[in-house]
């Protein structure tokens, strides 16, 4: 199956992961420093975010999701994996890989990607 390259996305910016699927929309904010809980039930204090998700033409499928680093999301049969919340001189973001859902092979010229 194949992932996308790394997405950054900055605060409030809406971008559109295109696949054979269809086309996943993801926007992030709510940026905090805060205590969750990992992959394996251990609890952390560090930056985490919101992620608002839906899948275009489906509006029933609009959800929010909190994350952080090392969070992996199932949403819709796409596979979302945090890789970073973290800042840079250009602002907050969230550094995320994208993986369309397994029952559709991914055509690389419509992935989506960052301009």
């Amino acid at each position: 199956m194949m992932t996308s390259e790394p997405v950054i996305l900055y605060e409030r910016i809406r971008f559109n992961f295109r696949s054979a699927a269809g086309v996943l929309g993801i926007t992030t904010g709510n940026f905090a420093s805060e205590k969750y809980l990992d992959e394996k039930g251990v609890e952390k204090r560090g930056a985490t975010a919101g992620l608002w998700l839906a899948v275009r033409g489906r509006p029933d499928t609009g959800a929010f999701q909190r994350v952080h680093a090392g969070r992996q999301i199932e949403y819709e049969g796409y596979r979302i994996r945090v890789q970073a919340v973290g800042s840079d001189h250009r602002g907050i973001f969230v550094r995320m890989e994208i993986e369309p859902p397994d029952h559709q092979k991914e055509n690389p010229n419509t992935q989506g990607r960052i301009p």
